[in-house]
């Protein structure tokens, strides 16, 4: 019997032996370490899983009141991942350790700290990857698993009319005012003599390092200003290439293992990076990252231009997409004429309740086709000044197909993907042993879990 079929786990504690003339001793008292929730095939649901989703889902900000969605969320993706394992679906360990740290990192932003987080989840950020690195594996392939289900689907017109009419008049959602609106960015240029200053400074630490005389450990907490590494040593393990900038990957794979780069320029700032393992595509490397300090003569000459670019809007002279070809230095938006999308909805229209406050404040006093005055922001990399203009208004309004078919379209998508992967499910079920503690026999599922092919809860 392996570990993974063991459902109780107990500690005994210590129990002295009998000697003449005592009483009998007691029973020892036993503490349940783990147990087990549910069985799906081969996969199984503990309690700790339980917990483990609770405290993710909570310190997302989603208190948890009923816990049986959960449990069937579990329970899912174990038979995700049990099919996952038959077709042998497989996960580098690249990809495992860049999710683990995307999750690390808007951990650590949501509690403010590393010790924060360590606080609030009673581990080291080190024991913490440990025990999360199989459950993120075995996420990946479950999710990829379900991804093969559901395959690409794909909304006719005829089906948004469709759904559009079965919804009652009195029950279509209210769509909140929204609005689409473009930017054109200035950000402050520096000097080759201000960036040969930061070279000059991160080529001393350097030196420092490569000497043994400051660990690069202590040289990454102090000066690095990447927040993604600076508070680990400075060091990524087993990144995929492509994950990084062009730049810094060149480095990485022209360095032996071992030994540091010389200082070299990126979008981001200068670096010098150590190589620490390559194993075909995928490597692990340190870094430290410094951004040169933009001087206040090159913000007062990039406010300067922001004026002189207002001036000429307001004057009719320029176009607002000819400035943003011309001047802006926003590459997101620069060959789309300024114009903004909605990172959640890949579309232009953005809910008001979306934007952040400084875009709150500049768009929601426009009228459409007006411009904001100059205004001072924070770029990519550094502070900037924005003009933004308001290209429509939408009023909040009832939904329509007419003036929201992005949402119906994503609406009805979801429900086919949905129902791809209810299909999917039941014939699975059909063929799969599925068992449930008591515990959680009262609980209402979406799918069927215990069929006639399938066992019942306990």
């Amino acid at each position: 019997m392996n570990a993974r079929t063991i459902a109780f786990l107990f500690l005994a504690f210590a129990s002295l032996g009998q000697t003449q003339g005592q009483p009998e001793p007691q029973q020892p008292e036993l503490q349940q370490l783990e147990r087990i929730i549910a069985v799906v095939g081969n996969e199984i649901v503990l309690q700790s899983d339980v917990d483990a989703q609770l405290f993710q889902m909570e310190a997302s900000g989603m208190p948890v009141t009923d816990v049986c969605p959960v449990v069937e969320q579990l329970m899912l993706q174990k038979l995700l991942l049990h099919q996952a394992r038959i077709d042998s679906v497989v996960v580098d360990d690249g990809e495992v350790t860049a999710q683990i740290d995307r999750r690390l990192e808007y951990y650590i932003r949501m509690f403010g700290s590393v010790e924060a987080f360590e606080a609030e989840y009673g581990k080291t950020v080190a024991a913490w990857k440990a025990e999360f690195r199989e459950p993120m594996r075995e996420q990946i392939m479950a999710d990829r698993m379900q991804g093969e289900i559901e395959g690409q689907v794909r909304a006719t017109p005829r089906d948004i009319a469709d759904h559009f009419s079965a919804i009652p008049t009195d029950s279509l959602p209210l769509i909140p005012e929204e609005v689409r609106y473009s930017r054109l960015m200035i950000e402050p240029v520096l000097s080759e003599a201000e960036k040969l200053v930061t070279r000059g400074v991160l080529d001393s630490i350097r030196s420092e390092v490569v000497s043994g005389n400051v660990s690069l450990t202590l040289a990454a907490m102090r000066h690095s200003e990447d927040p993604g590494s600076k508070y680990k040593g400075g060091c990524y393990e087993d990144i995929r290439r492509g994950a990084f900038v062009p730049e810094v990957e060149a480095q990485v794979f022209a360095t032996p293992e071992g030994a540091f780069s010389p200082v070299f320029e990126s979008d981001f700032g200068f670096h010098f990076v150590k190589t620490t393992n390559i194993r075909g595509e995928v490597y692990s490397m340190c870094h430290v990252l410094m951004k040169p300090t933009v001087p206040e003569e090159a913000l007062v000459a990039a406010a300067e231009l922001a004026d002189s670019i207002a001036v000429l809007l307001a004057a009719d002279s320029l176009t607002f997409e000819a400035a943003v070809k011309t001047y802006s230095t926003d590459e997101e938006t620069q060959n789309q004429g300024g114009r903004v999308i909605n990172p959640r909805t890949g579309g232009l229209y953005h809910g008001v309740d979306e934007l952040d406050r400084t875009q709150f404040f500049l768009v929601n006093e426009l009228r459409p086709s007006e411009n904001s005055s100059p205004t001072i922001v924070e770029g990519e990399e550094q502070q900037a000044y924005a003009i933004y203009r308001l290209d429509e208004r939408k009023p909040a309004h009832a939904a329509s197909p007419q003036q929201d078919y992005e949402l119906f379209q994503m609406q009805v998508e979801a429900d086919l993907r949905q129902s791809k992967l209810s299909k999917w499910v039941r014939r699975r079920l059909a063929e799969t042993y599925v068992r449930l503690t008591d515990d959680f026999g009262s609980c209402v599922f979406d799918q069927d879990w215990f069929g006639e092919s399938a066992a019942g809860a306990e």
